[in-house]
């Protein structure tokens, strides 16, 4: 739960901002820029797990 809130909140005042600069107008932007940022922000969530996962199944082979 908590690493949910902090995952919005990351988009929120990270990634959003980021894509607003990118090139969302301000129509565009009113429901899909958070709607973008959290798809984007979860596939970065999911690389970076698997790549922690199988950094972790790496190291215990050796």
């Amino acid at each position: 739960m908590l690493a949910t809130v902090i995952l919005y909140l990351i988009t929120i005042f990270l990634v959003a901002p980021i894509m607003s600069n990118i090139g969302y107008s301000s129509v565009e932007s009113s429901y899909h820029l958070q709607t973008h940022a959290l798809i984007v922000t979860f596939i970065f969530t999911v690389i970076l797990c698997t790549l922690l996962i199988v950094e972790k199944i790496i190291i215990g082979k050796k």
